[in-house]
C-alpha cells in the first residue's frame, strides 16, 4: 500500500507540477479576446525527443471573468482542466488579482477528478522601454482516493521583463504533497514572431543544477 500511495503521488506530481508560463496568472483577460499556447516537452531521459504536448486556451467572458482549458498528451491523454478565473478587484498600480476554480480530469488515475482552487497576484511595471512584472500563486488539489483525501499544492513564482521584440522571464515552481515535495526552476527565453505569435523556450532544471526538460512554446493572443 505504502508503494501504491508514492506512485500516485509521483503521478499527481507528473501531472500536477508540469505547469509552464502560460499557466493562469493574476491579470485578467480582456472581454472577447483569446489567449493560446502549443508547448511541447523534450525531456532529458527520453534522448531529447518530445516526450508531451500541452495544449492551453483563455478567453475573455467578463470584464473580471476569464474562462480557460488545458489539455496535456503524451501517448495518451495525461489530463485535461477546465477553469475559471475571477478578478474581483480594480487595483491600482499595475496590480493584480485572481481567484481562480476548476477541476482536473486524469483518465488513467486512481483518482480521476481532481478538483482545485488557486489564488495568484502580480504587478507589473514601466522599466525603461519595456514592462517588468512580478507574479506567484499557489493552486490546491485534492484528490478522493480509497483511503480518503489526498491534497497537493503546486507553488508558482516569476519575474519577467519585456522590451521590444523579446522577454526573458525566470520561474520558480514547488509541488508538494504529503509523500512527495518537487522544485524546479525555470528560466526562459521569448521572441515575437508576428503581431500575434510569440517563441518561447523553457528550460526546466532540477535541485542538482542540470536541465532536465526543454519547453518550446508558442504563444498567440488575439
Amino acid at each position: 500500500m505504502v508503494r501504491f500511495r508514492v506512485l500516485l503521488a509521483l503521478v499527481l506530481a507528473l501531472s500536477i507540477g508540469a505547469g509552464g508560463p502560460a499557466r493562469a496568472g493574476p491579470w485578467p483577460r480582456e472581454q472577447g479576446r483569446f489567449f493560446l499556447s502549443t508547448t511541447s516537452t523534450l525531456g532529458a531521459a527520453n534522448g531529447w525527443r518530445p516526450q508531451q504536448t500541452e495544449y492551453y486556451a483563455e478567453y475573455g467572458l467578463r470584464p473580471r471573468l476569464t474562462i480557460g482549458a488545458a489539455l496535456s498528451t503524451s501517448w495518451r491523454v495525461d489530463y485535461a482542466d477546465l477553469f475559471l478565473r475571477w478578478h474581483p478587484l480594480d487595483l491600482p498600480q499595475g496590480l493584480a488579482f485572481g481567484v481562480t476554480s476548476g477541476l482536473r480530469y486524469v483518465p488513467h488515475s486512481i483518482a480521476p477528478y481532481q478538483p482545485f482552487v488557486a489564488v495568484e497576484a502580480g504587478r507589473g511595471m514601466a522599466l525603461g522601454e519595456g514592462n517588468l512584472w512580478t507574479q506567484a500563486g499557489v493552486r490546491l488539489y485534492a484528490a478522493r482516493v480509497p483511503w480518503g483525501t489526498e491534497l497537493a499544492t503546486d507553488w508558482s513564482s516569476q519575474v519577467g521583463y519585456a522590451r521590444g521584440r523579446w522577454l526573458v522571464m525566470l520561474g520558480a515552481t514547488h509541488f508538494r504533497s504529503r509523500q512527495v515535495a518537487i522544485t524546479r526552476l525555470r528560466p526562459a527565453i521569448g521572441l515575437r514572431l508576428m503581431d500575434r505569435f510569440r517563441l518561447v523556450a523553457e528550460a526546466v532544471i532540477p535541485p542538482g543544477g542540470r536541465v532536465d526538460a526543454v519547453r518550446i512554446g508558442l504563444w498567440s493572443e488575439f
